[in-house]
């Protein structure tokens, strides 16, 4: 499979080890509390959505990331972008309910927001164990994409690899993951919202989830995007240009130019 070629050659590295067990021992069939669900790449500013949504309308998360993947080791593993990946979902559902009863002790929240990345090559079947869901689409632009990617953790899992060939690799990533995105869009009709639209009407997130303001919120001024500070080098960014330049129609859909910008 081509995340399998894209993946396997770099020799990835498996996360930390987690004293817990692979798969949570508590079972559950069906998830009933309604959930927000963003469709997200990795680096795509989805910290900031998520915590203008938590601020803006009634929405907690069963994590401080807002990733339930977090609460699970077995989804946290290095195949963990593989969709042949197995997945026990009644474990997974199991630790979820648990952490939804406990954050609902302390307070109620009309919505739970859950933006785990991997949810992209599995989310059909993740759904499907959702009574009631919302599903809303975000991208970022190549550059700053990756640019965030190689910030934040990208680089210690390509321990040994050139980084000219990881930054070519995140470019090829992030085409493949773009891809799925693009298909949720069409395929689902579910609403997109680039991190850049974001940037410029953050609200725009709640009409994307059809969510109201809740009490005591205030209208927020559109904010433009603020310019940010490439750690790639002109030769890498030239590496992402030349790679995305293959899916201009890919790169056209999310209303990005040829440059990665």
């Amino acid at each position: 499979m081509a995340v399998d070629r894209l993946l396997k050659p770099l020799g990835l590295q498996a996360r930390p080890e987690d004293p817990g067990p692979y798969w949570p021992r508590r079972r559950a069939e069906r998830i009933h509390h309604p959930f927000l669900f963003l469709l997200t790449p990795p680096g795509a500013g989805s910290t900031a959505v998520a915590r203008h949504l938590a601020d803006r309308a009634d929405v907690g998360g069963l994590h401080a990331s807002f990733e339930g993947q977090r609460l699970v080791r077995g989804l946290m593993d290095r195949d963990q972008w593989l969709d042949h990946k197995f997945v026990d979902y009644e474990a997974v559902l199991g630790a979820w309910s648990a952490r939804i009863a406990e954050a609902e002790r302390s307070r109620s929240h009309a919505f739970f927001l859950e933006k785990s990345p991997p949810n992209l090559v599995r989310y059909e079947a993740l759904f499907s164990h959702f009574a009631e869901y919302r599903v809303a689409v975000t991208n970022r632009a190549p550059l700053t994409c990756i640019d965030a990617q190689l910030k934040r953790y990208a680089l210690p899992g390509y321990r040994g690899v050139p980084r000219d060939r990881v930054v070519r690799d995140l470019a090829r990533m992030w085409i493949w993951r773009s891809g799925l995105l693009r298909a949720a869009v069409e395929r689902n009709g579910h609403p997109l919202l680039t991190y850049e639209g974001f940037r410029r009407d953050p609200d725009a997130i709640l009409t994307a989830f059809g969510l109201e303001r809740k009490s005591g919120a205030q209208a927020q001024e559109e904010r433009p995007e603020s310019a940010q500070v490439l750690m790639l080098s002109t030769v890498e960014r030239r590496i992402v240009a030349e790679t995305v330049a293959e899916v201009p129609e890919l790169m056209t859909f999310f209303g990005y130019t040829g440059e990665g910008d």
